[in-house]
C-alpha cells in the first residue's frame, strides 16, 4: 500500500504521545464513549486526558458538553496537521449532537459534518478514526452507505503502524462479520484496491 511509505514518521509521532493519547487513539476506549456496534474496547481504558484547552475540551465531551466542546475543538484542529485527535473529537460531538437534534436538517448536517471530521482524521493516520468510519460507511452516518469504503478503512486500519505500537486491538469478529455480510469477493477485492491507492493527508496540510 501506499501509505506504508509513511508508517516510520508515525510511529515516531506516535511514541511521543502514545501514553497520553492512549485512551484516544483506540477509539473505543475513550472514557464516556461507548463502543459503536461492532467495535470492541480495548483491554486498558486510560482514565486521565491531556491537559490545556484539549483537555479541557474533552473533559466537555464526556460531560456530555459538546456544545461547549465543539468551538474549541474547531479551533484546534484548523490548526492542521498533529491535531488530528482534536479533529477527531470534533467529528464525535458533531455525531453525538446530531443524535439529539429535534430539527431533521439541523442533524443531517451536523451528521455530515461530523462524518467528514472523522474522514479527515482518519486521512490523518489516526487509528480511531479509521475504525469509526467502518461504522460509519456500513451504516450510512452522515454519509451514503458505502460497504465497499467501509472494508477499504478496515484493511487500512488494519495495517496501521501505529495501532500495532499502541497495542491497540484489531476489528472486532461481530464486526468483521458485518462487513462479511455485506461484500463478496469482487467487492472485498474492490475494497483492497482502494486501500491499496489510499495515502495519508501530507503533514503540513491544514485543518480546513
Amino acid at each position: 500500500m501506499k501509505h506504508t511509505r509513511a508508517i516510520p514518521i508515525i510511529l515516531s509521532a506516535a511514541l511521543c504521545f502514545a501514553l497520553p493519547a492512549q485512551a484516544q487513539m483506540g477509539g473505543m476506549g475513550i472514557p464516556g464513549e461507548g463502543p459503536t456496534a461492532g467495535e470492541s474496547a480495548p483491554q486498558t481504558v486510560v482514565p486521565d486526558v491531556p491537559s490545556g484547552p484539549e483537555g479541557r475540551a474533552e473533559d466537555l465531551r464526556l460531560r456530555g458538553k459538546c456544545d461547549e466542546a465543539i468551538p474549541i475543538f474547531r479551533n484546534l484542529a484548523s490548526r492542521g496537521a498533529g491535531f488530528e485527535i482534536a479533529r477527531y473529537n470534533l467529528g464525535l460531538c458533531q455525531l453525538d449532537l446530531a443524535k439529539t437534534a429535534s430539527d431533521p436538517q439541523r442533524a443531517a448536517s451536523l451528521a455530515q459534518e461530523g462524518a467528514a471530521n472523522v474522514r479527515k482524521a482518519a486521512d490523518g493516520s489516526l487509528p480511531s478514526a479509521q475504525l469509526k468510519l467502518v461504522n460509519i460507511y456500513l451504516d450510512g452516518i452522515g454519509v451514503a452507505a458505502d460497504p465497499v469504503q467501509a472494508g477499504m478503512w478496515s484493511l487500512i486500519y488494519h495495517s496501521n503502524g501505529t495501532r500495532e505500537v499502541l497495542g491497540l486491538p484489531d476489528i472486532s469478529s461481530d464486526l468483521q462479520a458485518r462487513l462479511n455480510a455485506a461484500l463478496t469477493a469482487k467487492t472485498w477485492a474492490e475494497a483492497q484496491a482502494r486501500a491499496d491507492a489510499w495515502s495519508p493527508a501530507p503533514q503540513n496540510s491544514s485543518g480546513d
